[in-house]
């Protein structure tokens, strides 16, 4: 059964006086208080369904069963084009549609979308998109400090496990395109022994009891033992569905799950 959601609960969510919530959701005017405040309070207050104004029935003004993706820099990534697929089919099932985003989503409110899938963005760049849009984000492999948004991952420590014990070799070494979410990038230098680039790893010398496990395919002239994408399959079925999954019980404001930040393996 649902919750349902007060003001008091929004305030305690918020950090802030129930007074303050209701200010901001009663646009009442000529209070002090900040821009970030009252779109905190507004994005809370969206995710969990709470309606009690007119400021806050135009935030939910009804599902679309569009969601749109931002996904910058996915050229010659396997992994993101791997992801957008298994998200659009499991997407389609659920009777959802994944509509594309341009760069203007970190410019402008993005139309007719009942959530946004952001792929492998920078802390800066989820925190413009969500300063600009109060309906569910979700954060796709990357890191997000901050519990009002999901982030979801592949388990990466499960992987570097699963790699030696299919190489039986002692290290694996990560070979990625750059990844632009910090925080993301601090997680996975703990879970492999080093992360490079393709143009390292196509210069660089391996002994034989290194595994380099490929993001995306790549020709890689300097070879020690290789696990690809296709030798080393990733569970993008298995991660798609616990993306769209959460995603249509955050959209239909069910119960949220606990956890925010979701590693998949």
């Amino acid at each position: 059964m649902k919750k349902k959601y007060t003001m008091k609960d929004i305030a305690k969510d918020c950090g802030v006086s129930v007074a303050t919530v209701s200010y901001v959701l009663n646009d009442v005017p000529n209070q002090s208080i900040s821009a970030e405040t009252k779109k905190r309070i507004l994005q809370v207050a969206n995710m969990v369904g709470y309606v009690c104004s007119a400021t806050a029935r135009a935030l939910a003004t009804g599902k679309t069963n569009n969601i749109g993706v931002y996904v910058p820099l996915i050229e010659n990534s396997t992994i993101k084009l791997r992801l957008l697929q298994a998200l659009a089919e499991e997407a389609e099932k659920a009777g959802y549609s994944l509509l594309l985003l341009t760069d203007s989503c970190l410019k402008k409110q993005s139309a007719n979308i009942d959530a946004i899938f952001a792929i492998d963005i920078s802390q800066e760049d989820f925190k413009i998109i969500g300063d600009n849009n109060y309906i569910p984000i979700f954060c796709i492999e990357g890191q997000i400090c901050d519990d009002l948004f999901y982030s979801f991952t592949f388990d990466s420590k499960a992987i570097y496990n699963r790699a030696l014990q299919q190489s039986e070799c002692s290290k694996v070494i990560l070979v990625c395109d750059n990844i632009q979410s910090i925080d993301y990038k601090d997680y996975l230098k703990t879970c492999y022994d080093e992360i490079i680039d393709f143009e390292t790893a196509n210069t660089q010398k391996f002994d034989s009891d290194t595994v380099l496990l490929l993001t995306r395919f790549f020709n890689v002239s300097n070879k020690s033992f290789l696990l690809g994408s296709e030798a080393f399959p990733l569970p993008y079925d298995v991660y798609a569905k616990q993306v769209i999954s959460i995603a249509i019980e955050t959209i239909n404001r069910d119960e949220p799950q606990k956890s925010h930040h979701i590693r998949i393996s």
